[in-house]
């Protein structure tokens, strides 16, 4: 059977196949072989399909399968209507799809599937590629209420990256969060709204940048921008008073196509070549890696003996 053709978006639903069909055994029968992957009962998806997805595609096919099954209005909420958007998370994503729908009677609860129905009645929400979800903005909010203050606020600087097509204006966060008025954490989002920016690069950058700010070092300033003979230079992260860069080099830098453009060692070579235009222009430069910002013991020594100023203090590790 060429289920390729007869599935939408990868997904194959028995509901939609009722009439080619019959029964459900030749789908129950082709999983046992291994033709197809059984996601939920009467949802499917082929065995090239779910191979070839990665873990964010595969939440998505889970999320697909999932709001099929509900016969109320429903959208995707949180960390599913996060992988619609496209939005980064600091996690890996779930097996759990998050669903937001108008019930409010027992029976919520059911493997692989998390409903609520919080903020149901105020939840804007919009259509994006066939899916229904929650509202970019509300969907941010959903994602830093449930995250701690470094693994939130790479979500959130990304809704704001002014190099984002569609890219939000902090304003719509602060209208958001007071149109949903949640009860509980309300302090740590409003913490995190302010905190965030869309001057952040990169997912990892904004983590590092939160992780500096708990360690109790001044803020730097973001992609300050240096001219020499060869042309603009714009570190992530500047100390003006010291005279001091700093430079996020995460993992997904050297293996991204957008940031390698070819060899991994070309790439080294080029960020060498950028310190030594930085220097020139007498700006001393400390290169962050992920490892640094996942062990803060070690960020700390490193921005202490690069001189970086530290007024503040240090905050609760509880945060990170």
């Amino acid at each position: 059977m060429d289920y390729d053709a007869l599935g939408r978006n990868g997904l194959i639903l028995f509901t939609q196949l009722r009439d080619v069909l019959g029964d459900s055994r030749a789908l129950r029968r082709d999983a046992e072989r291994g033709i197809l992957v059984k996601l939920r009962r009467g949802a499917f998806v082929t065995r090239t399909v779910w191979d070839a997805a990665d873990t964010r595609e595969r939440h998505l096919l889970r999320a697909r399968a999932a709001l099929a099954a509900v016969q109320r209005p429903a959208a995707l909420a949180g960390v599913s209507a996060a992988a619609v958007w496209g939005m980064p998370i600091d996690e890996a994503w779930p097996t759990e799809v998050t669903i937001l729908d108008e019930w409010r009677g027992g029976g919520r609860s059911e493997p692989g599937v998390r409903k609520t129905a919080s903020g149901f009645r105020t939840a804007s929400i919009q259509v994006v590629d066939g899916i229904p979800v929650t509202s970019i903005e509300r969907t941010a909010i959903d994602v830093a209420r449930t995250h701690s203050f470094t693994k939130a606020i790479g979500s959130l600087d990304w809704v704001l990256w002014r190099k984002r097509s569609g890219a939000l204006e902090k304003a719509a966060l602060v209208e958001e969060l007071d149109r949903l008025h949640p009860r509980f954490g309300i302090r740590h989002l409003q913490r995190c709204i302010g905190f965030s920016t869309s001057l952040s690069d990169s997912f990892g950058e904004s983590t590092a940048r939160s992780v500096i700010h708990l360690l109790g070092f001044d803020a730097p300033e973001l992609q300050v921008e240096f001219v020499d003979a060869q042309g603009r230079i714009e570190p992530d992260f500047f100390w003006r008073s010291v005279r001091r860069a700093a430079e996020f080099d995460g993992k997904s830098k050297y293996t991204r196509d957008e940031f390698t453009r070819g060899d991994p060692g070309d790439v080294v070579w080029r960020e060498k070549k950028r310190e030594d235009r930085l220097r020139a222009l007498e700006v001393g430069v400390t290169r962050i890696l992920t490892e640094h910002v996942e062990a803060p013991v070690r960020l700390e020594r490193m921005l202490l003996q690069a001189g970086v100023p530290r007024g503040g203090a240090m905050t609760s590790w509880r945060d990170v």
